[in-house]
C-alpha cells in the first residue's frame, strides 16, 4: 500500500507540471483555435533561461520566477504578433504550421545559446526527501504542487473577477460581438499568448530539477502537455487540469508496476482512444454553432 501512495504522489507531481503546460495549449486554443506546437520548446526555453539567471546572474529564486515569466510572456506575445497572427489571416492551418516552425526555431536557439545536452538544474530548497507516513517526498514535489495550484487559483481569479479576464473570454467566444463592445480581439489574443508562454516558462523551471532542462526535452514535454489537454478536454480548463493529473498518475503507476518503457506507449494509446471515442475530451464540452 505504501508503494501505491508513493506512486500516486509522484503521479500528482508530474501531473501538476502537465497541467501548467496543458493550460498553455488551452489558452491559445480557445483564443485562436490554433494548436501551439511550439509550446514544448518555449517551456524548455524558459527553463534554460532561468538556469542562466540562477547560475550566471545569481538572482534569487523568487526573482527568477518573476523575470522568466514576464520575459517569456513577451516572447510569446511577439511570436504571435509578428508571425503566427499575420500568418493566420489566410487560414488556421497556416498558423499551426507557423507554430511548428517556431518549435524548430526555439529548439535550435537552445542548442546554439546553451547546449544540446541535458542541464542539471538546482532544486528550490534542497533534494533531501521528507518521510511522510512512510512516503518519501522530495521538497521539489511540494513546491511543484504548491506553485501549480497557486497559479491555477490566480488564473481562476483573473478570468472570473477581472475585467481583462472577462474581455479575453468574450473575445474568444464571440469575437464579432466583442468588437462591437469595444474589445480589441487582437490585444486579447496576444494577452492569451503571453499568459500561456509565461505559465509554460514556470512549468519549465519547476520540472527542470527533476528531469533536467535542455532542447532535447522540448518535444517530450510538449507532447505530454498536449496529450493531457486533449485527454481532459482542451476547451475546458478544469478538464485540462483533471486530464493532466490523470495522465501523471497513470504514467507513475505504469512505471512502478509494469515498466518505464511502457509509459509513453500507454500515454499515446490514451490519446488515440479519447480522440476516437470522445474527441472533446473526458470533460470537454461540445460546442454548437448556429448557421
Amino acid at each position: 500500500m505504501t508503494d501505491l501512495f508513493q506512486f500516486l504522489v509522484s503521479g500528482l507531481t508530474i501531473g501538476s507540471i502537465y497541467a501548467l503546460v496543458g493550460l498553455g495549449y488551452y489558452l491559445v486554443y480557445i483564443s485562436t483555435r490554433v494548436i501551439n506546437f511550439s509550446h514544448g520548446a518555449l517551456v524548455q526555453l524558459g527553463g534554460v533561461a532561468a538556469l542562466s539567471m540562477l547560475v550566471s546572474w545569481r538572482l534569487p529564486y523568487p526573482s527568477v520566477f518573476l523575470v522568466t515569466f514576464f520575459v517569456m510572456a513577451a516572447v510569446g506575445i511577439l511570436f504571435d504578433r509578428f508571425l503566427v497572427g499575420p500568418a493566420g489571416r489566410g487560414d488556421v492551418l497556416t498558423s499551426i504550421l507557423m507554430t511548428v516552425g517556431g518549435f524548430i526555431f526555439f529548439e535550435q536557439a537552445i542548442y546554439v545559446f546553451w547546449t544540446k545536452d541535458e542541464l542539471l538544474f538546482p532544486a528550490i530548497s534542497g533534494e533531501r526527501p521528507f518521510d511522510i507516513f512512510g512516503i518519501m517526498v522530495v521538497p521539489q514535489a511540494l513546491w511543484i504542487l504548491g506553485i501549480t495550484f497557486l497559479a491555477l487559483a490566480v488564473l481562476w481569479l483573473f478570468f472570473s473577477k477581472s475585467v481583462y479576464g472577462s474581455a479575453m473570454m468574450a473575445a474568444a467566444e464571440k469575437p464579432e460581438a466583442a468588437l462591437l463592445m469595444g474589445i480589441s480581439v487582437r490585444t486579447m489574443t496576444s494577452l492569451a499568448w503571453g499568459l500561456a508562454t509565461g505559465l509554460g516558462a514556470v512549468a519549465g523551471i519547476l520540472i527542470a530539477p527533476i528531469t533536467f532542462a535542455g532542447g532535447s526535452l522540448c518535444a517530450e514535454i510538449g507532447i505530454k502537455g498536449f496529450v493531457a489537454a486533449v485527454l481532459g478536454g482542451i476547451t475546458y480548463a478544469p478538464g485540462v487540469v483533471a486530464g493532466s493529473l490523470l495522465l501523471g498518475v497513470i504514467e507513475a503507476l505504469t512505471t512502478g508496476y509494469i515498466s518505464s518503457g511502457w509509459k509513453d506507449a500507454i500515454s499515446f494509446t490514451l490519446l488515440i482512444l479519447i480522440l476516437a471515442v470522445r474527441p472533446q475530451g473526458l470533460m470537454g464540452r461540445t460546442q454548437k454553432e448556429k448557421v
